[in-house]
């Protein structure tokens, strides 16, 4: 009985560690299917340093994500950002306690991806995605596009 009990715990936690596995591998192929083909590690990647330049409350870096001019939501208060030090003066005002724990909280596999775009939180509250860099869209840059707290 106590073995039968073992393997039944065995193959439950197997089983949950494929499902986050898969979990992770679907969101790769989907943003390989509407972002461009390989470009998962590199949304991926920005994914994680938002995440942790938020968590280490770094204005500069995150400030080097947003693609400007910005318009930021903050209270139902539509903000217009002109550049990079305005962001980082108003960075308090935008990237408040709630939001900061949205994103730290946000799962990799539960991203909501659009052909937009890429969306952190339960309504939207950060967007980013690519910005095209040469007419062909062959190369770009990742840049947050919109906040919404």
């Amino acid at each position: 009985m106590k073995k039968s009990i073992l393997i039944l715990l065995f193959l439950v936690f197997i089983s949950q560690q494929e499902v986050l596995a898969n979990s992770d591998k679907n969101t790769d192929n989907r943003l390989d299917l509407l972002m461009g083909k390989n470009t998962h590690k590199q949304y991926h990647d920005f994914f994680e340093k938002l995440k942790k330049s938020a968590l280490k409350n770094d204005k500069k870096t995150i400030a080097s994500m947003v693609e400007y001019p910005i318009t930021v939501t903050v209270g139902h208060k539509e903000i217009e950002i002109k550049n990079r030090e305005e962001f980082i003066f108003k960075y308090n005002t935008i990237f408040t306690k709630n939001l900061v724990g949205k994103l730290i909280n946000q799962k990799y596999s539960d991203l909501f991806i659009k052909d937009t775009g890429i969306m952190i939180g339960q309504s939207g509250e950060i967007l980013f995605g690519g910005i095209c860099t040469v007419s062909d869209c062959s190369k770009f840059q990742i840049k947050i596009m919109q906040i919404n707290n």
